[in-house]
């Protein structure tokens, strides 16, 4: 089992992730070419996590997940319903700017093995 160490949390490195697993926006705080995993300690209660079951899987375009995810928008779904509602955005407004960044996200959300998609993460690397 690789484990690694981000400041005080521990991430088990994963191939795939559960489905109740979510991504972590924890930004530029996570290691380079990894996507921080976490899962709820009380659903729709609050939004503490478990500490304890950290997961992080490769993916050598995380950044650009992590940027993406800022307004709450955390899965392929939900960014494109974002992207439907703000499709024609004024181009100087963080609407937009946000479409730009879920729009680079969204196939590398799809091509990593996370909510039920099973292609393989390292494609991404291994195609440049």
């Amino acid at each position: 089992m690789e484990i690694i160490t981000v400041g005080r949390h521990k991430f088990e490195v994963v191939d795939s992730v559960p489905a109740h697993y979510i991504i972590w926006n924890i930004g530029k705080n996570m290691t380079d070419g990894y996507l921080p995993m976490c899962e709820w300690a009380n659903p729709g209660i609050d939004w503490t996590i478990r500490p304890d079951t950290l997961k992080a899987i490769r993916c050598p375009d995380a950044q650009v997940v992590l940027e993406a995810i800022g307004g709450g928008q955390n899965t392929v779904e939900k960014m494109e319903q974002y992207i439907r509602k703000h499709q024609k955005a004024d181009p100087n407004t963080w609407q937009y700017k946000q479409v730009q960044r879920m729009l680079k996200a969204i196939p590398i959300l799809k091509s990593i093995k996370i909510w039920g998609t099973v292609k393989d993460v390292n494609r991404n690397s291994e195609q440049e």
